[in-house]
């Protein structure tokens, strides 16, 4: 991974390329820098990154904390559909600012009017369900655990709980989507867990992403949220 420092109307760019992972701790050593250096603007670009890994939400989410102390802002742009689907497995796009394109992310800076950015080919649904799950593998035990699904897309769930498991885990889980008679089991992975500082509303809970989830699964979890999107838009309208 390497990273290169550059300005733009008064805002700080960091261009990053290569993968996020656990070996990139020279983002959280530049951030610092910046700040360090009072610039306290700050948007990373990923359009020449590789791949993102849960370690590299960590060393991102670290950064964010870094600069949000210190009264600064720090955004993305450019975020590959997998990061965007990422975030939303770890609820952390409730956190970081994404954006487009270089010139609508640098006007956000300055324009607190300006329209939240464009989001999602996938959609995400904010609900509450209840699910059951326990882990899976050489060390799994007969005990289940529940939680509460904040968050559904076809990627993954968000299951706020007090009984989180390591990263990388698989669990075996099953929740019921409403309109629907059986319940739905699949296998998950855990890639996130909350961070206490930056995600105190959803903390403790930890980002599941599905694992060989089937055509048909997926149409219905789809089909859920495209049926629910809509009815809310109507209502609010």
């Amino acid at each position: 991974m390497s990273t290169r420092i550059r300005e733009a109307g008064g805002i700080s760019i960091l261009d990053i390329e290569g993968n996020i992972d656990i070996n990139s701790s020279e983002i959280i050593e530049t951030v610092g820098w910046l700040v360090g250096s009072g610039k306290l603007n700050i948007l990373i670009n990923l359009e020449n990154i590789g791949m993102v890994d849960y370690s590299g939400l960590s060393i991102l989410a670290i950064a964010y904390k870094n600069v949000i102390n210190h009264k600064g802002a720090l955004k993305l742009v450019n975020v590959p559909l997998s990061v965007t689907e990422l975030l939303k497995v770890a609820k952390l796009d409730h956190v970081f600012e994404t954006y487009p394109d270089e010139k609508s992310a640098i006007s956000s800076f300055f324009d607190t009017e300006v329209l939240l950015h464009l989001r999602r080919k996938f959609q995400r649904l904010d609900i509450h369900l209840k699910v059951s799950y326990k882990l899976l593998g050489p060390d799994a035990g007969a005990k289940a655990f529940e939680g509460t699904v904040l968050n559904l897309s076809a990627a993954g769930i968000y299951i706020h709980t007090k009984n989180i498991l390591p990263l990388n885990s698989l669990l075996k889980m099953s929740l019921t989507i409403p309109g629907q008679i059986k319940k739905t089991t699949t296998d998950g992975r855990v890639i996130y867990l909350a961070d206490k500082e930056i995600q105190p509303h959803v903390y403790p809970g930890m980002g599941v992403a599905f694992v060989h989830l089937d055509t048909k699964k997926e149409k219905a979890v789809i089909d859920f949220i495209d049926r629910n999107a809509t009815h809310r838009a109507d209502e609010s309208c």
